[in-house]
């Protein structure tokens, strides 16, 4: 199991961007690729336009599903972690600045840094977003059936 937890926490890593599928109330769902960050619990916060689609079936629906892996991984060699979370946007300003300094911390081009709460708070267009795991899975080596391959998944705590 230990081999499983630390593939899953280089994946979280090596990578920027997590796909979050979100679905309104009457269940039409959504997908949306965001750079995201995490802390040393493995909550998982993007910023996000707060009209954008997913942002508004977030604050309908605080129930969503995240993957995050290597899209560029060679084909059969794919690998990834999901997550099924619990979204809130972010509204008490000890969270949003702590959310702040680690995207601030993880972003690499200076138009994309969050310059002040202003930006992601009120009158701004940006919503910082946090997902709570409660359920994290990550692939394991699956098997052949019929001589097709079955992925399988084993459920693995981060923390």
């Amino acid at each position: 199991m230990e081999k499983y937890i630390l593939k899953a926490k280089k994946i979280i890593a090596s990578n920027i961007y997590m796909v979050i599928a979100t679905a309104s109330s009457d269940g039409k769902p959504w997908i949306s690729p965001v750079f995201f960050v995490y802390d040393n619990k493995y909550n998982l916060y993007w910023v996000s336009n707060k009209n954008a689609f997913h942002s508004q079936l977030v604050s309908k629906n605080k129930v969503a599903s995240i993957v995050i892996f290597d899209s560029k991984a060679p084909e059969g060699e794919g690998d990834g972690v999901y997550f099924q979370v619990k979204v809130r946007e972010l509204t008490e300003m000890e969270e949003v600045l702590g959310a702040i300094e680690l995207f601030n911390k993880r972003v690499t081009k200076n138009e994309f840094k969050i310059k002040s709460e202003k930006e992601v708070t009120k009158e701004g267009v940006w919503r910082i977003y946090k997902a709570v795991p409660y359920n994290i899975s990550k692939l394991t080596k699956g098997e052949f059936v019929n001589g097709q391959y079955i992925d399988k998944r084993v459920e693995i705590k981060l923390i």
